[in-house]
This record gives structure tokens, sequence and C-alpha cells, in this order.
């Protein structure tokens, strides 16, 4: 701490005592805090880096272990089961939800009726596709509004920018930024993920996949 020198008139002392509230409050000089600088620079985007690892594992795509682990990611961000069913997703809600089902024709053989359901929760909504020749549940579509459904690595609905980036570093994906909207995919290009953020932090997530 240190004195401030000041003029005395008469008695008064020329310095005043480091107890008295006015030296204590000239001597407080508040610090700018500001906040930690980002690891990830605005508009990040890693298509060169993307593209060049894909290039040199082209012959041995199929066998990279990185490139499967990607895939399967984007095929099925939701749940770690190896075959999901729509039970194990409401098993992950904690919220009220309501399932519509409908049968559509399937368009490689009109002579097989598929099954449509929807997972619907919290505004939000789970689309998956039930082909009846395979009896396979097949992750189409989402729209995530509310945190009660998260992403198998923990992303969700209120997650920050910088944990959102850091998490999705551990896949090799491409991911480009654009104002407020982070948008992944696998090299493949046929399924998506979208990140819709609000004041840094994921405020909904869409998901678009590739049904055959």
């Amino acid at each position: 701490m240190f004195l401030l020198p000041v003029w005395a008139y008469g008695g008064c002392q020329s310095r005043q005592e480091p107890d008295t509230p006015r030296v204590t409050a000239a001597s407080y000089r508040p610090t700018n805090r500001t906040a930690p600088k980002s690891a990830f620079q605005r508009n990040y985007n890693n298509t060169a880096t993307m593209t060049a690892f894909y290039e040199r594992t082209e012959l041995a795509m199929e066998e990279n272990p990185e490139v499967r682990k990607a895939s399967d990611f984007i095929a099925n961000p939701f749940l770690p089961a190896v075959d999901p069913a729509l039970k194990h997703y409401v098993a992950q809600l904690k919220t009220r939800y309501q399932v519509v089902k409908d049968t559509i024709s399937n368009v490689h053989n009109p002579r097989y009726t598929d099954t449509l359901f929807q997972l619907n929760f919290d505004s939000s909504t789970v689309e998956l596709y039930y082909p009846m020749y395979t009896k396979r549940f097949l992750l189409s579509y989402a729209d995530i509004k509310s945190p009660n459904l998260a992403l198998r690595n923990g992303l969700k609905v209120g997650t920050p920018r910088e944990e959102l980036l850091q998490k999705l570093q551990g896949y090799k994906l491409f991911i480009k930024e654009q104002k407020n909207l982070i948008e992944v995919c696998d090299w493949e290009r046929n399924s998506w993920l979208r990140f819709h953020m609000t004041k840094g932090r994921v405020s909904s997530i869409q998901y678009e996949g590739y049904i055959d």
C-alpha cells in the first residue's frame, strides 16, 4: 500500500495515516480482470486439417480406428448402444414425453411398409426410422431444445462454446463455425450435427442422418 502526499495547513499532518478511509480509498486500484483467452479462434474451421488427414489415410480409411470412431459417432451421436432402439432413447429422458408412430412405404420396395417413430419432449423431437426388412432403428432427424437429452460425450443444450469445441476434438470430424452456428460432419458428409449458439452456449442441437 502506498501513501498519497497532501498539502497541510496549520497543525494538520503533512501525511495521512494509512488507516483513514480517504487513504484506503485512494490506494485501492481495481485490476481489470479479463476472461481467459479461448483456445479456439472465432469462426473456427478445421476443414484444411481434416482434409489432409483423410487424404493421408485414404487407402486404409475403413480400417483406421479414428475414422471408424468418427463415423460411428456421427451416425449415432446420442447413444453408446451398438444397436440403439426407441427404448434406449426413452431411458435417457428425465422428463415427460410422447411417442407418435406412423407408417410409410419403403422407397426401394413398396411392398414393404416401414415405421417412423417420433419421440417428442420439451419442444424437442427425435425421429427414428424402422425398416421392416432390417428391423433396426435408425436415427433420421433430431431437433433438441432441452438439456434433458445429451449426446453420448456429454454435450447438450447449455454447453459453453469452449467445452463444445474441446469435446469435438476427440473425433476426426469436420467442424465449421459461422456466426452462431457450428456444423459437424464426417468425411462422407452424409450426416450432420448443427449446434445453434446463443451468448456463447448451445441453445439447440439439430441432427440430419442419411437413411437408405
